[in-house]
């Protein structure tokens, strides 16, 4: 076990994760300012990853857009946001065809892409704290789905990282993340469940018990998978991390990397589960 670098996760985390979650329950700017920042910073090691593969993403067109789209959510709801993803298809196409750098074809998808896995899936976080607004419920509510799903995330993250250490027997998935294990994977997944089924007895407000444990399945499994879908992305571009911004920790999208793809699916559920 790398004790020195546990030491810096632990450190960071003390210092960083309670400013997170005040962020999360206050919500408003707070929140809105924290997704910006996280949108902004992966957006840029997004496409230093790209970079490393030989494209040559456009980052003004891609960071703005994704700016703008974190912006349009949390100013007006998630109505005619199409128009953010079509302002960016057009002047990408457009910046393109005068462009002449390496291919047009990797340019124009490594941004698309980019814009679409970390602004695109990373508003969901904004969308989940403002469902309120839309659902007549209390605003303050949606703080505590958020604290639940990051808190949530966090534990399946470190039950897997040392019940693989300590029981970890098969591979999960070697090809993307070789020291990944199935016993990893499904101690994350147990303490997934009963942290969201402790957070709903804990504070939770306005979700019933089976809400919560669906939740928190979802995170045990999808949230892991989100994991090794930014594996792949960094071992295809032939890094260990992101970035080394967070010490300890890599990039923002090696820390953030769970709510990629767990976020859209918790709002599609709270949107079928709560009353309209």
């Amino acid at each position: 076990m790398d004790w020195k670098n546990l030491s810096k996760r632990a450190a960071v985390a003390v210092v960083a994760a309670p400013l997170i979650l005040w962020a999360a329950w206050r919500g408003g700017l707070a929140f809105f300012v924290f997704v910006e920042v996280i949108i902004l910073l992966g957006l840029l090691e997004f496409y230093q990853l790209a970079k490393a593969k030989g494209m040559h993403p456009n980052q003004l067109l891609g960071v703005s857009a994704g700016l703008m789209l974190g912006a349009q959510i949390y100013f007006h709801g998630h109505h005619e946001i199409w128009l953010t993803e079509m302002f960016l298809v057009v002047l990408l196409v457009l910046v393109e065809l005068f462009r002449n750098k390496g291919s047009a074809l990797h340019n124009a998808g490594a941004t698309l892409l980019g814009f679409a896995y970390v602004a695109g899936l990373w508003s969901f976080m904004l969308l989940i704290r403002e469902l309120p607004r839309a659902l007549n419920l209390d605003y303050a509510s949606a703080g505590t789905w958020i604290v639940m799903l990051l808190a949530t995330i966090w534990v399946c993250d470190t039950a897997a990282y040392f019940c693989g250490l300590a029981f970890g027997r098969h591979k999960l998935f070697a090809r993307v993340s070789p020291k990944k294990t199935w016993e990893g994977a499904i101690g994350g997944l147990i303490f997934a469940v009963l942290m969201a089924v402790a957070s709903h007895y804990w504070f939770v407000r306005d979700l019933r018990l089976r809400d919560a444990i669906v939740i928190g399945f979802i995170i045990g499994t999808i949230g892991q998978m989100s994991d090794l879908a930014e594996s792949l992305f960094k071992r295809d571009a032939g890094v260990k991390d992101s970035s080394s911004l967070i010490p300890g920790h890599g990039g923002v999208l090696d820390r953030f990397d769970s709510q990629m793809l767990v976020a859209p699916l918790v709002y599609l559920y709270l949107l079928l589960a709560l009353p309209q």
